[in-house]
């Protein structure tokens, strides 16, 4: 049973990573700029290196076991934690949720896109030396 929880794991974070990580062009994954500490609240920690699940909480593997998560990700909806160095710690958190599994762009693009609720893409490229 382990074995099988580890291998849809690996597989639902491959479909998240892909959501998440892969399609950066869209610039539509969000974080929250201001959160002092990104790993706060994750229910899944992916390693963006390798696009395994490193982390999960007891209730996400629950509903993974239950079919109430696909491997694509449908069905998930919450915080995922991203480790971009393969360290296992997180390094950014992103949303899923809301219409189209995203915060709107407008809410996105609102502020100082170094403060609150901001566009990964945009962070990394104006507010990260």
């Amino acid at each position: 049973m382990r074995l099988l929880t580890r291998a849809l794991g690996a597989t639902v974070a491959t479909g998240i990573t892909m959501i998440v990580v892969a399609t950066p062009a869209l610039a539509h994954e969000c974080m929250n700029a201001s959160k002092k500490n990104q790993a706060a609240g994750v229910q899944l920690v992916v390693d963006t290196t390798t696009g395994e699940i490193v982390w999960t909480t007891p209730g996400l593997a629950n509903r993974f076991d239950r079919g109430l998560v696909s491997p694509d990700g449908e069905g998930f909806h919450g915080l995922v934690g991203l480790d971009f160095d393969g360290d296992g710690v997180v390094d950014v958190s992103t949303y899923i949720v809301g219409p189209g599994d995203e915060i709107p762009e407008n809410a996105q693009s609102n502020g100082d896109p170094c403060h609150g609720v901001t566009s990964i893409e945009t962070f990394f490229a104006e507010c990260v030396g």
